[in-house]
């Protein structure tokens, strides 16, 4: 009988909401991203971004600096993105 078919028109609702939401959430993460200099951007990029996730080391050597030196860079560009995004 009828009464016993699942409508699934919620969840179709949901699904669609959901892809809404994580598109924006992706628009706010890439828009936060520009607003760090170039350096900041590749370290952020590379690190959390990338399918292949990239090392501090890799980073230190790219850059001609300390892996030390890539992980605060990397800190107070994750500081400037939760300020953007707030």
């Amino acid at each position: 009988p009828v009464q016993f078919l699942t409508d699934r028109s919620n969840d179709l609702a949901d699904e669609v909401e959901q892809q809404q939401c994580q598109e924006q959430a992706h628009t706010r993460v890439f828009t936060a991203v520009k607003t760090l200099d170039e350096r900041s951007q590749d370290i952020v990029s590379a690190r959390w971004l990338s399918d292949e996730k990239a090392t501090l080391q890799e980073l230190a050597e790219k850059y001609s600096v300390s892996a030390e030196r890539v992980r605060k860079l990397e800190k107070t560009a994750m500081k400037k993105l939760q300020t953007a995004m707030r």
